[in-house]
């Protein structure tokens, strides 16, 4: 089967992870499969494997004005249409919420069956006005809309529920256990967190809770693994609470399971997510962790005390209480691991494919003899 993925870029973020994680798996089993963003490859971070053809339009550059962001959306929207025709796929699966508009209206007349895929809360991260009124209608137009979480799968009851359904993240076991330089520290213990440096993922919050216990814990470090606009913000945050030395921001990497192994706690600190596929990383390597209670919904699988220890939202002194808890008890630390890890396994890659396949089956997905036209 021939497979189109479409997303804005391949930067270092949590679906751009999740499209390459399913790229080389659907490529592992036969499919053809090309890989459509709408920035040019100089945005790249994750790299992809040979047999994954990539296109990259070059068109995600700001605008400004009602008349620029209408001709440059047109121009996406060719740009696109054009690309798709070209890889003449089967099926095109599009991923987050302004690309998934763009994929289903490049792809009107084109007889295409287009899947898109949810992975920010759309209550929490709300889009503009005019684009939550055109993915109301696009939505309507696509064959399905999958939700990577029960919660957000809700928000769609106006798609029948025939067309929704909820797949998670894959975690690729076998990419976090390739041999990879960690990154170093000094330090015999560290905490550890990952993500964009960005508001919604509560780094501020982690600071202070680290520096209202770091005196007690002279041998721990926190690192924080990630990129975004907040990098000087929480450095200096980091200097302001005399922890220059004691917090370390690498910034991304590709691959981050060796590092995420060296450390003994992973803390996430967001003040929202869907499902975060950096806690589901640090509990496939067997990390204990402090979750906020940043998902909606809380799910099923996260069991407080039993693979992780839950704090409230923005509550500093709970944060640094939990961190603490885990901080003083190796035994904990362990017994948590290996239940998160045992958790994580529901989320490995190969049964996500076949639910992927399953889907593409149940909407008479199949390879066209003829081209796209």
């Amino acid at each position: 089967m021939r497979l189109a993925l479409v997303i804005p870029s391949l930067s270092g973020g949590g679906a751009e992870r999740v499209l390459v994680s399913l790229a080389k798996g659907f490529a592992s089993r036969g499919h053809r499969v090309t890989v459509v963003s709408i920035y040019g490859l100089e945005a790249d971070f994750f790299q992809l494997p040979k047999d994954v053809q990539r296109v990259a339009l070059d068109l995600g550059w700001d605008t400004e004005g009602l008349a620029d962001k209408l001709w440059s959306n047109l121009r996406r929207l060719a740009g696109l249409r054009r690309a798709i025709r070209q890889a003449r796929p089967d099926v095109v699966i599009s991923f987050l919420s302004r690309t998934n508009v763009l994929a289903v209206l490049a792809t009107v007349g084109l007889s295409l069956p287009v899947l898109v895929t949810e992975h920010t809360d759309p209550i929490r991260e709300p889009l503009p006005q005019p684009w939550q009124r055109l993915r109301h209608i696009a939505y309507r137009w696509a064959a399905g809309v999958v939700s990577v979480c029960k919660a957000m799968d809700g928000y769609f009851a106006w798609i029948p529920p025939e067309r929704r359904t909820v797949i998670p993240n894959p975690v690729d076991f076998a990419e976090l256990a390739e041999p990879a330089v960690p990154v170093n520290w000094a330090w015999p213990h560290a905490i550890i967190a990952m993500g964009r440096l960005v508001p919604e993922k509560g780094f501020d919050l982690l600071i202070k809770a680290f520096a209202s216990l770091a005196d007690s814990f002279p041998d721990w470090g926190l690192v924080i693994l990630g990129e975004g606009p907040l990098r000087g913000e929480l450095e200096a945050l980091a200097a302001e609470r005399g922890l220059t030395n004691r917090v370390l921001l690498p910034g991304k990497i590709p691959q981050p399971g060796a590092t995420l192994k060296q450390a003994d706690v992973f803390v996430l600190s967001s003040r929202w997510e869907a499902l975060p596929m950096a806690l589901l990383e640090a509990m496939a390597c067997g990390l204990p962790a402090v979750v906020t209670h940043c998902m909606t919904g809380q799910p099923e699988w996260l069991q407080p005390g039993k693979n992780a220890i839950l704090t409230p939202l923005e509550d500093v002194s709970k944060l640094a209480a939990a961190m603490t808890e885990l901080m003083r008890d190796a035994d904990l630390r362990r017994r948590l691991g290996q239940n998160a890890a045992e958790t994580a396994k529901r989320f490995a890659l190969d049964p996500i494919l076949d639910q992927w396949e399953a889907l593409m089956a149940k909407l008479g997905c199949q390879h066209r003899q003829s081209s796209v036209s």
